[in-house]
């Protein structure tokens, strides 16, 4: 995941807040937010391999359409990842382990979330540094669980120590809705980055780095088959979306293909019938959207919307 990564301005921060936790300096919690397919999932891999390069303790938690229960899967979770840090011993566990096994045996979303929240911090406080990632935070607007795992996270804020990072990711109408209707959640989280479109030279550094895993000749362009113009016009077709930008690269090499051509140029590019985002989703288990608007004012107490724009987001 690394090896792919393209670093944005979001990195450096991320980075320095990562190196604080590590060593137990301060405690955070992070919003990643962005449109569909600008980064938001790899930058929580990112950081669940780097924790475990630091033999940090961390839990990933991928949320779905299909999630039947989140707190109950957030268990789930904890005890997958206590297994593989090597914390269930024969003849000992952690003492938070007995309360995380209650957890995982819930019904339904009848529960109490303070006692959910403190049983989750106590964890994380007592593996630190530890690392709770939640990705796609807004496939929970749908279910009747959303006001009490929102209540679960702000427990879990309120009660992480130094040497805790809790880090979600999620779309912008879903933070405006947290923002409106829990207000006090919101006010704990310590910074949100919205993910920028990509530049063209980074469009040409992503590009570089996934074409040299193909490589099987050397010394040619970072960039072949495509040139610096074809990569502009790329990522101008794209909107600066990465995962756009990837599958377009894949209908350029295609058509490159098709008619015997050794290089991708830019009038290539433009001769190319760009389908519609839409189109592009229907034969990809990743959808391409166009960007976010920003959400409309939400009063308080009303219901968490649903734009047509919240699709599932496996990978970014």
């Amino acid at each position: 995941m690394a090896l792919f990564h393209v670093n944005q301005d979001v990195d450096q921060s991320l980075r320095t807040i990562k190196e604080e936790i590590l060593d137990k300096e301060n405690r955070a919690v992070i919003a990643i937010i962005g449109e569909l397919g600008a980064g938001k999932t790899e930058r929580l891999r990112v950081t669940a391999a780097e924790a475990k390069e630091q033999h940090a303790f961390c839990i990933y938690f991928d949320i779905s359409e299909k999630t039947p229960g989140a707190l109950r899967g957030l268990a789930q979770e904890f005890h997958k990842a206590a297994q593989e840090f090597g914390l269930l011993k024969t003849f000992g566990t952690p003492g938070w382990f007995k309360a995380i096994q209650a957890l995982e045996k819930l019904k339904d979303e009848k529960y109490d979330p303070g006692e959910g929240g403190q049983t989750i911090a106590r964890a994380l406080n007592e593996t630190a540094p530890s690392f709770l990632l939640m990705n796609d935070l807004h496939n929970l607007i749908d279910t009747r669980e959303v006001d009490s795992f929102a209540k679960v996270l702000q427990e879990i804020t309120d009660a992480i120590k130094p040497g805790v990072l809790v880090m979600f990711s999620c779309y912008t109408s879903y933070l405006a809705w947290l923002t409106v209707n829990h207000p006090a959640l919101a006010q704990r989280i310590n910074r949100k980055f919205l993910l920028t479109r990509f530049s063209d030279d980074e469009a040409a550094l992503l590009l570089a780095k996934k074409l040299l895993a193909k490589r099987v000749v050397e010394d040619l362009d970072p960039t072949y088959p495509f040139d610096t113009d074809a990569v502009s016009a790329l990522n101008a077709a794209a909107g600066g979306n990465p995962r756009r930008l990837m599958e377009l690269a894949d209908l350029a090499i295609e058509y490159a293909l098709a008619h015997r051509a050794y290089r991708v140029d830019a009038e290539m590019v433009r001769s190319l019938v760009i389908p519609s985002p839409e189109t592009l989703s229907s034969g990809s288990n990743a959808p391409v959207l166009p960007p976010i608007p920003t959400p409309e004012p939400i009063a308080p107490g009303s219901p968490p919307p649903k734009p047509s724009y919240l699709e599932t987001d496996p990978a970014g």
